[in-house]
């Protein structure tokens, strides 16, 4: 049964608030191979869509805002844009960086972000923010001239000018970016290869009432959600190709991984940067009992599941045993001859190759748990904050999730071949962090301010009343066994 609030429905699980199953429904509605050339670049275009049709949604509002002369508001949604352009900077480099034409067969075709419905949608709506904006400024009720020559970022006018203009050249970079890419599969159009309408209903199969980013919080993580189906399957293969000797075949697809990941993870800074306490407080209790931590896609197969298949896989082609390989185990003398015979031995300069793909991995996924500390520390605060599933210090359990996932790192002997281990770390090497923490920073009071003032308008979520005395549904999914 679905509860509701005055915004709209609260969601149940992580899946159903980031439209996982749609997601999931639009790949099975026109099937591609699986971690195929074809496979990666749709998937390129379905993130792109995704963030297009965020694009629109932001500048048609903003425009709606330059139409009531709401400046403030205006400015919020085109910070908000600046970072979804961002984001779609990003992801129209992957096509250029995986360069996947040597996959070619007869069959082929282009695909073309002119092409793209949320591509049309998101020109009209710029093109109405544009005669909004103009209108005022011919009406001389907006001196762009002035504005421009004499106010600066404390000016909400000056802003509009500079968001607009820094968004509209970064547009032009990745309009030119997708503008044609060469498909080595056959293409029967646009629509029905990326599923367009699949992406559209992603988006938009719910919507809250108000002047909320919603949309934008779902958009920022239905992004990463894309990619890592096809970052998965990629890995997948390549834990075969490992344990089958294919070790140029393995390279190839850990190489197409972390190209990926470089995209998964510029979905994290848009959300920091504009996600602030009072925006996410008013949808927050729609979030329901979920948590990021559910994402099956990231948080189970990628981070949990596959990332030690693929440790253990490359171990098991250096010794007979993985397990008895250690700090000064078999595995780690084994590595540091690889990485001494890398010039004189192709095969050990292979797999040199692939334990270079792996520390990137190894490093974008330790990049996202650090970056997603941001939402808690910024949105939720200190002084036992309890998140949405009931975790009594919501920061401190990001924070020890974090922690446990490195001390059980399972590329460690990896790691501390190439001297990169983990450290102690205390106030002699991190001074900074020591005093963050202290009653004497800024920083330690802004998060009490934040926590107390999560506290006193989530009492609901803090003593677990109505809705939220409800046990959270979710459960872990099986291991993603290769």
């Amino acid at each position: 049964m679905a509860h509701y609030n005055e915004r709209g429905v609260i969601a149940e699980m992580y899946a159903d608030l980031q439209a996982i199953p749609v997601l999931e429904a639009a790949l099975e509605a026109y099937p591609l191979p699986t971690a195929s050339a074809e496979s990666t670049l749709r998937a390129v275009f379905q993130a792109a869509e995704v963030a297009l049709l965020n694009l629109s949604d932001l500048v048609a509002r903003a425009a709606s805002d330059i139409e009531n002369q709401a400046l403030g508001p205006a400015v919020v949604k085109l910070s908000w844009a600046r970072g979804f352009h961002r984001v779609m900077l990003q992801i129209s480099l992957l096509p250029h960086q995986l360069g996947l034409a040597c996959d070619a067969v007869e069959a082929h075709g282009v695909l073309r972000i002119a092409d793209s419905p949320a591509f049309q949608e998101y020109v009209a709506a710029l093109k109405r923010f544009d005669a909004a904006l103009l209108q005022r400024i011919e009406a001389r009720t907006f001196p762009i001239v002035d504005v421009i020559a004499h106010e600066s970022l404390d000016s909400n006018r000056l802003k509009i000018v500079h968001l607009s203009r820094v968004s509209n050249h970064e547009a032009s970079i990745w309009e030119r970016n997708l503008a044609e890419i060469f498909v080595p599969a056959f293409v029967p159009g646009y629509q029905e290869f990326v599923v367009a309408q699949g992406m559209r209903e992603a988006v938009y199969d719910r919507v809250l009432k108000g002047d909320v980013y919603f949309t934008q919080f779902r958009g920022l993580h239905q992004v990463p959600e894309i990619l890592c189906f096809e970052v998965n399957d990629h890995i997948e293969t390549a834990i075969l190709d490992v344990r089958a000797g294919r070790l140029q075949q393995a390279h190839e697809h850990l190489s197409r991984v972390n190209i990926l990941m470089e995209a998964i993870v510029s979905s994290l800074p848009p959300m920091a940067d504009n996600l602030v306490t009072s925006d996410y407080h008013q949808i927050r209790e729609n979030l329901g009992l979920t948590s990021g931590s559910h994402s099956v896609s990231l948080h189970y197969h990628l981070f949990r599941d596959l990332y030690q298949q693929l440790a253990d896989a490359l171990a098991g082609y250096l010794v007979d045993n993985p397990k008895k390989g250690g700090k000064n185990g078999a595995l780690l003398q084994t590595l540091r001859q690889v990485a001494q015979r890398r010039f004189e031995d192709l095969e050990a300069y292979l797999f040199h190759l692939l334990i270079n793909e792996s520390l990137r991995l190894r490093s974008y996924i330790n990049q996202w748990r650090d970056a997603h500390l941001h939402l808690p520390r910024n949105n939720l605060g200190g002084s036992y904050t309890k998140s949405l599933t009931g975790s009594p210090d919501a920061i401190k359990a990001v924070r020890s999730m974090r922690d446990a996932a490195r001390a059980r790192d399972a590329m460690r002997a990896m790691a501390e071949a190439r001297a990169l281990q983990e450290v102690p770390l205390n106030a002699d090497n991190t001074p900074l962090t020591h005093y963050f923490d202290t009653e004497a920073s800024l920083d330690q009071k802004i998060l009490e301010a934040t926590g107390v003032a999560t506290q006193e308008r989530f009492h609901n979520v803090q003593d677990r009343l109505g809705f939220f005395a409800n046990k959270c549904p979710f459960t872990p999914p099986p291991k993603r066994k290769v």
